[in-house]
């Protein structure tokens, strides 16, 4: 079905774009899996009804900032790992930090200066975050998976992650982006592009006979017919409601009592569809096989003409942008070793540095005056947050995490108190490229204009914040030879 796509907001490149491609017909190539997939989740489904309680809805549809002047021509949505706001900008000044948290013993302890390596993991499950949350009251992050170690009680300064910080004393940052769920990684992921996780609430329950290799290549998701998640099953409104109070109460038997297992290979709409449709460029850049690389439990874009063209490696983000092939939408997903994720020696100075090299072209070439970055973190990773989410749905929202808005069009040096999660960047593309909203979640998002100036004069010359990557010395031993080999060395610190 073609969808029907509102006016355009920007005025330039969309036009030119299908007229372009209007010859190339859009169509998916579906192979046979060994597994069917689940029936196809329907446009709006997230188990998704929501809550009766208004107060617990998202807000109304946000149509401010609509015009046809919209300069943005190419958007990129980098997605990294596992941090919650307080952990990388909790003191950042002016924006809503902490410097202490409170325990499920009803203590309340300091912050500690955070470490650029965590050998350790810490539980950032869906089961995890509504312990975590604990209704609102924000005090049990020490009882998810290693909490008691209290690592996750922890905070950057300046000088852990000084180049994060620099693009928020010149850019944006968000002190209000939620993560959309309450986790773990894949859901979460699946709402980058979908904005809605087909009611999913795990990463894989277990590692099936083809993921490892299968001819020659890995397997996951719909090329794995072993694996399985959980899931919420069809909820009615009653049933919807029974869970979100469960989980306010931290009642877990109940929640799970809805869920059921599932194959994650789906057949809901993504917003390359929409892409697709209106003849505009994209690609999704993820490792193959990893966990992350949502694009491999989306059937009809698994198993089509887009799978190595449009869906390829991260490493080729960087040259796409070198060599002026940059698409007008860009999912970029870091490989491991370079996503921020704590445990497995994974270090925040070697992460950061990746990110800054590929800001760092997209600035130095023709794409900056028309480009926005946005760089967020996909779930609470077992960090401590103080902000109680809103309770959107039975999915979440988990707690904040941290947000950057890259752009010559970006305010200066502004925080942005504006309430977002992962689905307002997907809302921020629709509005940009005149599509219509894929689920209610990006249907009622913040369309994130309040990030942007579009009144100023365009100087984006005079914008460029061009860092030097960071000499990451002192690294840990096992840590310094991981990154001799990182997708060996750090494969526990995928999910």
């Amino acid at each position: 079905m073609t969808t029907r796509r509102r006016r355009p907001i920007r005025a330039r490149g969309v036009v030119a774009a299908i007229v372009a491609l209007a010859c190339v017909a859009v169509a998916f190539v579906a192979t046979r899996d060994d597994a069917g997939p689940p029936p196809p989740a329907s446009a709006h489904d997230d188990a998704g009804r929501r809550s009766n309680d208004p107060e617990a809805s998202p807000p109304p549809r946000d149509t401010t900032g609509n015009r046809a002047d919209v300069p943005i021509e190419h958007v990129v949505f980098l997605i990294k790992e596992n941090r919650t706001f307080d952990n990388y900008f909790g003191r950042y000044p002016g924006a809503d930090g902490a410097d202490s948290g409170l325990t499920s013993t009803g203590e309340r302890v300091p912050l500690r200066v955070a470490a650029d390596v965590l050998t350790h993991d810490l539980g950032h499950e869906f089961e995890d975050g509504v312990v975590a949350v604990n209704g609102g009251r924000m005090d049990q992050f020490d009882l998810v998976m290693d909490g008691d170690s209290l690592d996750g009680y922890t905070s950057f300064t300046r000088s852990g992650i000084p180049n994060y910080w620099a693009y928020a004393d010149e850019f944006v940052l968000g002190d209000r982006t939620f993560s959309p769920m309450y986790g773990p990684t894949f859901p979460a992921h699946l709402y980058t592009v979908a904005a809605q996780a087909g009611r999913v609430t795990s990463n894989k329950l277990n590692v099936g006979r083809f993921s490892m290799e299968k001819n020659g290549r890995p397997g996951s998701y719909c090329t794995d017919p072993d694996e399985r998640v959980t899931r919420f099953r069809d909820l009615t409104a009653n049933e919807a409601d029974d869970v979100m109070a469960a989980e306010r109460r931290v009642d877990m038997e109940r929640v799970e009592s809805y869920y059921e297992q599932a194959h994650p290979c789906f057949d809901f709409r993504v917003l390359p569809d929409e892409l697709n449709d209106a003849g505009i460029s994209w690609r999704y850049y993820a490792t193959s096989g990893d966990w992350r690389n949502v694009m491999h439990a989306i059937r009809h874009i698994r198993f089509s003409r887009y799978w190595d063209t449009h869906v390829t490696s991260p490493e080729d983000a960087l040259d796409d942008v070198l060599n002026e092939r940059l698409r007008a939408v860009s999912w970029v997903v870091p490989p491991v070793g370079f996503n921020d994720h704590p445990g497995a020696g994974t270090s925040v100075c070697m992460s950061e540095n990746w990110a800054v090299e590929y800001v760092n072209a997209i600035m130095e070439s023709k794409y900056w005056p028309t480009t926005a970055i946005f760089i967020a973190w996909d779930d609470f990773g077992g960090f401590y947050d103080h902000v109680p989410p809103p309770q959107y749905d039975v999915m979440g929202l988990g707690p904040r995490v941290p947000l950057l808005v890259i752009s010559p069009w970006a305010k200066r040096g502004y925080v942005d108190h504006t309430t977002y999660e992962l689905s307002s960047v997907v809302r921020f593309i629709e509005d940009v490229f005149g599509l219509d909203p894929l689920t209610e979640r990006d249907e009622r998002a913040s369309n994130m204009f309040n990030a942007f100036d579009f009144d100023r004069p365009a100087k984006p010359e005079q914008r460029k914040l061009v860092l030097p990557l960071r000499d990451c010395e002192g690294l840990p031993r096992d840590t310094t030879a991981g990154y001799e080999n990182p997708e060996r060395a750090f494969a526990a610190a995928q999910d």
